[in-house]
């Protein structure tokens, strides 16, 4: 999909996000909220696989990002979707760092703080 990131966890989602927030706790990075999407859809009387969203941030990195353009905000803080798609293992899926550097006209060495989620992600899969 245009704009994301998306590798395949051998976890299943609750293993995956476990090991996602250990790995930012590992970072010093503070988890503001995990969202449990098919949680609220149970309570709403609806069914959803397994969908949760870590959403991370550290704002010695994402205050830059603001200082530059102001309107990154809206992408921030950082996050990642962990879903069960029905196939091994679940999904995991963050906003593609080139995708935004671009959308946003960000400076080259803007860049890294955005690729956070994919070294995270992979880090936290490692570690296992």
């Amino acid at each position: 999909m245009l704009g994301l990131a998306t590798t395949r966890s051998s976890l299943n989602v609750a293993q995956t996000v476990a090991a996602i927030q250990a790995e930012l706790d590992r970072r010093g990075i503070p988890v503001a909220v995990v969202v449990d999407h098919s949680a609220a859809a149970r309570r709403a009387g609806l069914e959803l696989p397994a969908t949760r969203v870590v959403v991370f941030g550290d704002p010695k990195a994402g205050t830059p990002l603001m200082q530059v353009v102001p309107e990154i905000a809206v992408e921030l803080p950082l996050r990642v979707m962990v879903r069960d798609d029905g196939g091994p293992g679940a999904l995991v899926t963050w906003p593609d760092p080139s995708y935004l550097a671009q959308r946003y006209s960000l400076p080259a060495q803007a860049l890294s703080a955005l690729k956070a989620p994919a070294g995270i992600v992979a880090a936290a899969l490692e570690h296992r």
